[in-house]
């Protein structure tokens, strides 16, 4: 679960629904430093499949009673949460090594950064450093990879993971000084693409339906909706979060994603 707490209500997107929207932003992305050879579609399903894992587990969300809101991607116990990390690469290797690969690898990041340690960690570690292995040996038999290529799609997952993360934690025509700290100085790794000469791409609300990106990564504005449920803390008090989760009705935010000087015409679907 990705949650964000109002006033009265906790806003709920499920994992794979985040990854679906990710998938979408990875299509519409610009394709004027992609790596001779690249293998696009593996890419394309693997980034809107890469919180897979979570899909049954997010069916019902569990209650975090130390901090009195239900449990996230961000808190959630580590032991499980390894095995369904490990659930969902086992079923993107049955479809993509390759994008196997490129997640195992990003989900190492993302330990990386959260300073989480114990000993089930270190074997998730270890176990994944294998699989990685493997599955290079494997491919460099039938299609070697280039180091640009993985390079270039570990960055364009990591984007596509964090904008759509972004329009899920941070309210939707939120003033800047609102934004959740993760991006304060932009996306973590974005100036590293060509077109941004260096910058960090930001992003801003225009309203609660626009956000503008800055520098801008895709061909065009590009449309999307999130899935989300906004449950009521007075609902979770009286039924507790699994039936006020399970009665609380979906809700579709369309949001469109442009540029400094771009308008909603000729948006990317």
């Amino acid at each position: 679960m990705i949650c964000r707490e109002q006033d009265e209500a906790f806003v709920i997107v499920k994992q794979h629904e985040h990854g679906r929207v990710a998938g979408e932003f990875a299509a519409a992305f610009r394709l004027d430093e992609v790596p001779g050879g690249h293998r696009r579609e593996e890419v394309l399903w693997a980034v809107a499949n890469h919180d897979r894992g979570w899909i049954d587990l997010d069916e019902t969300p569990f209650w975090n009673d130390a901090e009195g809101a239900p449990y996230s991607f961000i808190d959630f116990p580590v032991v499980p949460k390894l095995t369904f990390y490990r659930r969902g690469l086992n079923e993107i290797e049955e479809v993509t090594a390759y994008g196997a690969l490129l997640c195992s690898k990003h989900f190492e990041r993302l330990i990386a950064v959260s300073g989480e340690d114990s000993p089930e960690l270190t074997a998730y570690l270890e176990e994944e450093e294998q699989r990685r292995a493997r599955i290079r040996r494997e491919l460099e038999q039938r299609r070697p990879i280039g180091e640009a290529e993985l390079y270039y799609d570990a960055r364009l997952l990591q984007f596509c993971d964090d904008l759509s993360l972004y329009l899920a934690l941070n309210e939707p025509g939120s003033p800047k000084a609102a934004e959740h700290p993760w991006w304060k100085d932009g996306f973590s790794g974005s100036e590293e693409f060509g077109f941004t000469s260096g910058r960090a791409i930001t992003a801003e609300w225009r309203n609660e339906h626009e956000l503008v990106l800055d520098p801008f990564p895709f061909a065009g504005s590009v449309q999307v909706a999130v899935t989300q449920r906004r449950v009521l803390k007075q609902e979770i008090a009286a039924k507790g979060i699994a039936r006020a989760y399970a009665k609380a009705p979906e809700e579709r935010i369309a949001i469109t994603v442009t540029g400094p000087e771009e308008s909603d015409e000729g948006a990317v679907r």
